[in-house]
């Protein structure tokens, strides 16, 4: 049982890592992007990695603090025509709380919104 617990706090810690970087990444390769910078593949190869790692990391963080924090199990959307499974990533689950009905989970979303928009403005 404890071997479990360990993993889920390495899992939450290294995904807050990951997903705080990809956070801060995010914005700047944007802003570079805007001012025309071009990218060699030596920039995009690690830019794309750190990116599938910032997925995986939101969709582990969404399931685990997500979950906690809401009081709810994220939802999966199974597209069968494609044999995709389309994972909610946190920042879905924080506008569909910030925007929906429940005020309870607004009141929840509302903090963390509050902090993913001091980061990357207007992103919630």
């Amino acid at each position: 049982m404890t071997d479990l617990i360990l993993w889920l706090l390495y899992l939450t810690v290294g995904s807050w890592l990951i997903l705080g970087g990809t956070i801060f990444a995010y914005p700047t390769v944007v802003r570079l992007k805007d001012q025309r910078h071009e990218f060699s593949w030596v920039v995009i190869i690690p830019i794309f990695l750190f990116a599938v790692a910032g997925a995986i990391a939101d969709i582990i963080f969404n399931a685990l603090i997500g979950t906690w924090i809401f009081k709810e199990l994220p939802r999966l959307e199974f597209r069968w025509q494609w044999a995709f499974i389309k994972f909610e990533l946190f920042t879905d689950r924080l506008k569909r709380h910030h925007y929906g009905d429940s005020q309870k989970q607004k009141d929840r979303a509302a903090i963390w919104v509050w902090r993913v928009n001091m980061i990357d403005p207007g992103h919630v």
